[in-house]
């Protein structure tokens, strides 16, 4: 396995809330699929750890791991956004 080394690029700031960029990767991860496969495919704590290594928050603050892993666990319904809130990738495609 390759050493872990710092990436070689700026993280990336998203200015919407974090739990609408988490459910994005959510919906790529368990809602969205083409030809019978995730659009995104991968283990929950994998995801959590390219979202977390990939952007910041609006404030340019670091994103939690723990509170990443909770928003893309599938029971935790509450902590995605729903209604107006959800960008809905559905709608992209």
């Amino acid at each position: 396995k390759a050493a872990h080394q710092k990436a070689d690029f700026k993280k990336l700031q998203f200015n919407g809330n974090v739990n609408q960029l988490v459910d994005i990767f959510y919906q790529l991860s368990r809602e969205l699929f083409v030809d019978g496969k995730s659009f995104l495919d991968g283990e929950l704590n994998d995801i959590a750890k390219v979202i977390v290594a990939s952007f910041v928050d609006k404030e340019g603050n670091e994103l939690s791991l723990k509170t990443v892993r909770t928003i893309l666990t599938p029971s935790r319904e509450d902590k995605r956004p729903n209604g107006d809130k959800r960008i809905e990738i559905e709608d992209f495609l």
